[in-house]
């Protein structure tokens, strides 16, 4: 597969159940990198929604897409390369949100203690990967 097909694929597959926590990573990377990152502040309820949201649904989401590859790929070697990327672009997309959590003008959320943190995502999401 072509990567920046590939990559594309992989940001398709995400998008259902993540693709609210893509849209507000980007916009806040995007704040902060103009110097913005004060806008962050009026984003405390979509940031506890966010959190909360992914806190309760990623299991059965990775589940889910991990079973939609599969069935969709006969292909073994394409189908565990296709979760690989999807679970590898997870995690980071993960980091880039607590990053952005770590701003000044969003420390303070109570719902920050929510947080999954991100070795043990790392840890579940590894028993996701498919074996040869």
């Amino acid at each position: 597969i072509q990567l920046p097909v590939f990559q594309e694929f992989i940001e398709e597959l995400l998008s259902p159940p993540f693709g609210g926590l893509v849209a507000f990573v980007k916009e806040a990377e995007a704040l902060i990198e103009r110097g913005q990152a004060e806008r962050l502040r009026g984003e405390e309820a979509r940031v506890t929604q966010l959190i909360r949201g992914f806190g309760s649904s990623w299991k059965s989401s990775v589940e889910s897409l991990s079973q939609d590859v599969m069935r969709s790929f006969t292909n073994f070697r394409n189908g565990t390369s296709i979760i690989q990327g999807a679970l590898t672009q997870l995690i980071q997309l993960y980091h880039r949100f607590h990053r952005v959590l770590s701003q000044p003008q969003l420390r303070a959320l109570p719902a920050r203690a929510e947080l999954i943190n991100i070795h043990h995502l790392m840890v579940e999401l590894k028993k996701h990967k498919p074996n040869f």
